[in-house]
């Protein structure tokens, strides 16, 4: 037996919790009155409220479709006799929800908490806002003070940017389809209304997909995105690519003539991540290494200010590193942005020393995090200050992070051959890398000076590493006997997006001054 409209109604309602309803009010604003919306308690309310402007009829439930469409109640679309993918084809043709409501619910659902709290900061907002709101409040309260609308995200842009830099990219997603629009063609206002796409997706994937596959995919829902409807319309879909949830880049699809952008590794999760540092300065058959403290000092300082977990381990051997890298290895990054780890001891062609001298390779180290499966798809850094090479003639306060000849020139150090990986090595294979006893070493302290000035002004961490090699080329020690020194740091990747650090919300400061 068919159940009437209203029992309809009511199942839908039992299904549906308080947060899918104040997520129901924000989709439509534009639809009924403020005070209405304000006194609706129920999803129950705002259907009636919905029937009672013919929003919503027994005959016409296309917008309660939408609605759960876009806030991912696929399960309860059978109940109106439709589906996920007949709503993906039914939405590229007509819809209620306007493409700007629906970029600001693709925000909602992509800020963590830690971004909504730093947001409330940045925006100064009354104090009624501060405690038990989310990000569905704010933007409310944003728009009833005119300071954004559909034309109007300048001040949403930019807090964004200090908080969660990859979000922008939603905006950007919906200024450029405005823009391609309005190029299309002139429509009137209601005619504007109309035109709706489905939603952005709801969350970064980061699985690896061919330079032609768009790196957003459907979410575990299906939900489709902006960049399926812009690539099924330009006549480019695959069909194969949307049923394995794999879409074409939104970017390039929308002009002909526009480029593609390098998509940014998401940098919005619960933690930004773990940063190892292995600080190995005493030896059993080395010298020791004078001046690391002065390295392990900064790369702390620095990373705690990038919001990294540091961690700090000293002196170990062989056997400890392989047991670190395997701890490592073994702990859940699912809610860490990305893996960072740095060692700083004496090393020889592509392999590094433990304190017992023991010889263990840079590829063998980085290889035990290609099969960490909570860091698939995610950036893992690896910085290394030592010497890859012969020892040079020592000069007074410099030293080469060398124990061992090697006559040979090979390659780049290797990496395995897995995505997302980056290496940086203080100098090519087979030179020196060159230590201050007092100020630390030429590599690590370009390094953390260029982050702390970078970063902050939005540059990806490959242009960071280019001005290091820059500076550090130009540095030069001249021994006894007058011999110029030179030095050339190198960094290998697989890194498929750009890596943009989120600008900290306080300035760097450090807790000594290094002067090259």
């Amino acid at each position: 037996m068919q159940m009437d409209f209203s029992e309809l109604l009511f199942k839908i309602d039992s299904s549906l919790t308080q947060e899918d309803l104040e997520c129901l009010k924000f989709l439509c604003v534009d639809l009924l009155p403020n005070k209405k919306l304000v006194s609706i308690k129920s999803n129950l309310d705002l259907f009636v409220e919905l029937e009672k402007c013919s929003l919503i009829t027994e005959n016409n439930n296309f917008l309660l479709a939408e609605l759960l469409y876009i806030i991912g109640q696929h399960s309860l679309l059978k109940l109106l006799n439709t589906n996920r993918h007949s709503m993906q084809e039914a939405l590229k043709t007509k819809g209620l929800i306007t493409l700007y409501r629906r970029m600001l619910f693709e925000l909602y659902e992509n800020i963590t908490k830690d971004d909504l709290k730093n947001i409330i900061f940045l925006l100064k907002l009354p104090n009624k806002y501060k405690e038990n709101k989310n990000f569905l409040d704010i933007l409310c309260y944003l728009e009833k003070q005119e300071i954004i609308s559909k034309n109007k995200l300048d001040v949403l842009e930019n807090v964004l940017l200090n908080v969660a830099r990859e979000l922008t990219r939603t905006i950007n997603i919906y200024k450029k389809e405005c823009q391609r629009t309005m190029l299309t063609s002139l429509p009137s206002e209601d005619e504007f209304e109309d035109l709706v796409k489905p939603s952005l997706p709801v969350q970064v994937v980061t699985t690896a997909v061919s330079s032609t596959e768009m790196e957003y995919p459907t979410d575990d829902t299906g939900m489709q995105s902006i960049g399926e409807l812009v690539h099924e319309v330009s006549g480019q879909a695959n069909e194969e690519d949307l049923k394995g949830g794999n879409t074409e880049n939104y970017m390039s699809a929308l002009s002909l003539n526009e480029q593609p952008t390098i998509e940014m590794y998401a940098m919005n999760r619960k933690h930004r991540g773990y940063c190892l540092i292995i600080n190995n300065s005493e030896f059993m058959k080395s010298d020791r290494r004078r001046g690391t403290e002065k390295d392990e000092e900064s790369l702390k300082s620095v990373f705690s200010w990038l919001e990294l977990e540091v961690e700090l381990h000293k002196e170990l051997t062989t056997q400890q590193i392989h047991n670190c890298m395997q701890d490592f290895q073994a702990r859940d990054h699912t809610e860490r942005d990305c893996f960072v780890c740095c060692i700083l001891t004496h090393g020889q062609s592509r392999a590094v020393f433990g304190t017992d001298n023991g010889i263990i390779d840079i590829e063998n180290i980085i290889s035990y995090f290609s099969s960490c499966k909570s860091l698939a798809g995610k950036p893992k850094l690896f910085f290394i200050q030592a010497c890859q090479g012969k020892n040079s003639q020592k000069a007074h306060d410099i030293e080469a992070d060398a124990t061992a000849s090697s006559d040979d020139k090979k390659s780049a150090p290797s990496i395995p051959n897995h995505a997302d990986f980056l290496v940086g090595m203080s100098t090519v294979d087979g030179y020196y890398s060159f230590r201050h006893t007092q100020r630390g070493s030429w590599y690590i302290q370009t390094l953390c000076k260029n982050l702390t000035k970078m970063v902050p002004k939005g540059e990806d961490i490959l242009s960071i590493l280019t001005k290091v090699n820059r500076d550090v080329s130009e540095m030069e020690h001249s021994n006894d006997k007058g011999t110029k020194m030179k030095q050339m740091p190198q960094p290998a990747y697989t890194l498929r997006k750009k890596l943009v650090f989120p600008k900290p919300l306080t300035p760097y400061k450090a807790t000594s001054q290094t002067t090259y």
